[in-house]
C-alpha cells in the first residue's frame, strides 16, 4: 500500500524577519541575528515543529540601504549551519551557495562535510546568482548572461556530483589488523576537463548517511527548469497564486518527461510570506503596525527594479501600468520566478500597495492559524505542491505560534508528521540514497 502524502515544511530566516520593519518591533533585538545563537535557537524551535528543512538563503553583497535596513544575510550560510548542526538532531540544513562565484572542488568540500557534521542533513540550494554587486564583490566587472550562467551552473553541479561519488558507502574499512583503512576498489577518483573547470582527484570526505547533500534548486526559467530535471530533488518556487504554483509544476513534469527522467520526482516547495496571529483581525492589525514602521517607498523601488520601470510611474492605490514592463528584457536580468509571479500578482488587477504587501514574488498569507492550515490544505490538495518554505515576518513572533497551533491543525487534518520518520534530510524529503557505481 502506498503511503498517504505528507506535506513538507522548511523555513527560510532572512535575519529577524521578512518584512523590512521586523526589526524595529518593540519585542525584537535587532542584532540579534549577528549571533549564532539565534539561528540555532530558531532551528531548535523549527525541529520542535518536525520541519524538514532549516534554509538560509544568500546574497553575497552589502546592500545601498544598509543605514535604515539591517542586510538579509549577513553570515556564509555554510559556516552558519555548521553550528546549527551541533545544537540539533534531525531537522535539515539547507545552503545557498552560487555556482557563478565559486569553483565546484571548495562547494563540494564545504557541503559534505556539512553533511559529515550534521550526519547526513545538509542540502545544497543551488542558484546562479545575477546580482550586479555581487559580482564586483568577486572581481567581474560584468555579469555573466543567462545561457552562460547556467551553461557553467550544468557543469558545476556535473563535477560537485562526480567529487560527491568519489567514495563508496562501504569504502572505508579501518580494519586494524590487516592494515587496511579503505577498499581502492571502492574508491573512484575525478578527471574532469570541460568548458569551465579543470578538475583531478577526488573528495577527501567520505560519504554520509544520507550518501551526498540533497540538491535544491530555484529557477523558473527555461533554463532553470532544465537544470532543475537534470539535478534537483526538490525547488523552492516563486509563486505568488496557487494556479502559478500548478502551472509551474506542470512545466517542470513536462520538462521531466522530455528528458527522460527517471529519478523520482521533483518535490514543489513554494515559498509563503507569513503574517500570523491568533485571530485574521489581529493579523492584520500586525501587518499594519508593520508597514508603518518599515519604508514603504522602499518596497516601492524594489517592485519597480524588478518590473524595470521607473518608480514615478507606480501608484500606490492604481494597478502596475504593464504597458511600461519589458518582460524579455527583465527575464534576461532578472530571476524569472520572481518576476513571472509579481506580473501575476500585477495582472490580477491588485494595487501597487497591495502586491508590495505580499512577498516579493511570494505567496503573501495573513491570518489566524486556521486560515493558513485552510490555504496550505487547499494548495496541498491540489496535487501539484509538496509542501512550503515559509517566510514569517517577525521570526520570533510567527514560529512560536505557527509552531503550537498550526501544526497541530495539520496534524489532525492528516497532512503532516506526528514525528520523524528518519535521521537524514533524505529521509524526511521521501528520498532515496544516491546509488554508487564503478
Amino acid at each position: 500500500m502506498t503511503p498517504p502524502r505528507r506535506l513538507h515544511l522548511g523555513i527560510n530566516v532572512t535575519g529577524v524577519g521578512g518584512h523590512n520593519g521586523a526589526w524595529r518591533r518593540p519585542t525584537v533585538d535587532p542584532t540579534s541575528s549577528y549571533s549564532v545563537e539565534f539561528f540555532s535557537r530558531t532551528a531548535r524551535l523549527a525541529e520542535r515543529g518536525l520541519f524538514d528543512a532549516f534554509f538560509l538563503a544568500d546574497v553575497p553583497r552589502l546592500a545601498g540601504d544598509y543605514a535604515t535596513q539591517p542586510p538579509g544575510q549577513s553570515f556564509d550560510p555554510v559556516t552558519v549551519l555548521g553550528a546549527v548542526a551541533r545544537d540539533t538532531e534531525r531537522i535539515g540544513l539547507v545552503a545557498t551557495v552560487s555556482t557563478t562565484w565559486h569553483h565546484p572542488y571548495e562547494l563540494a568540500r564545504a557541503f559534505l562535510t556539512l553533511d559529515r557534521i550534521s550526519h547526513g542533513r545538509a542540502g545544497w540550494n543551488i542558484v546562479t546568482n545575477h546580482t550586479p554587486e555581487v559580482g564586483l564583490s568577486h572581481g567581474l566587472d560584468r555579469m555573466p548572461e543567462k545561457a552562460e550562467r547556467y551553461a557553467r551552473a550544468d557543469e558545476f553541479v556535473d563535477v560537485v556530483l562526480r567529487l560527491w561519488q568519489t567514495w563508496a558507502p562501504d569504502a572505508v574499512v579501518a580494519d586494524k589488523d590487516t592494515g587496511v583503512f579503505a577498499d581502492p576498489t571502492r574508491v573512484r577518483t575525478v578527471d574532469f576537463t570541460g568548458a569551465h573547470f579543470a578538475v583531478q582527484g577526488g573528495s577527501t570526505v567520505p560519504s554520509s548517511p544520507q550518501g551526498h547533500p540533497v540538491l535544491v534548486q530555484a529557477g523558473a526559467s527555461p533554463e532553470g527548469i532544465e537544470l532543475a530535471t537534470r539535478y534537483a530533488d526538490a525547488v523552492f518556487a516563486a509563486t505568488s497564486e496557487v494556479t502559478v504554483a500548478s502551472d509551474y509544476a506542470a512545466k517542470l513534469r513536462a520538462a521531466a518527461t522530455r528528458a527522460g527522467r527517471r529519478r523520482p520526482p521533483v518535490l514543489v516547495l513554494p515559498g509563503v510570506a507569513l503574517g500570523l496571529a491568533s485571530t485574521d483581525a489581529e493579523a492584520v492589525r500586525r501587518r499594519e503596525e508593520l508597514d508603518a514602521l518599515g519604508d514603504i517607498t522602499k518596497k516601492v523601488a524594489f517592485l519597480a527594479g524588478r518590473l524595470g520601470i521607473d518608480p514615478e510611474l507606480l501608484e500606490l492605490d492604481e494597478p502596475v501600468p504593464l504597458r511600461h514592463v519589458d518582460f524579455e528584457a527583465q527575464a534576461r536580468s532578472n530571476s524569472e520566478g520572481f518576476l513571472l509571479s509579481t506580473l501575476a500578482a500585477a495582472r490580477s488587477g491588485r494595487t501597487v500597495r497591495e502586491i508590495i504587501a505580499g512577498g516579493a514574488g511570494h505567496h503573501s498569507l495573513i491570518g489566524s492559524p486556521e486560515r493558513v492550515a485552510d490555504t496550505f490544505e487547499t494548495w496541498f490538495k491540489t496535487g501539484d505542491i509538496d509542501g512550503f518554505n515559509l517566510m514569517f515576518d517577525v521570526v520570533d513572533e510567527g514560529l512560536p505560534l505557527f509552531v503550537a497551533e498550526v501544526v497541530p491543525l495539520l496534524q489532525e487534518r492528516g497532512l503532516f508528521r506526528t514525528e520523524y520518520e528518519g535521521t537524514t534530510l533524505r529521509s524526511h524529503l521521501g528520498l532515496r540514497n544516491p546509488e554508487w557505481s564503478r
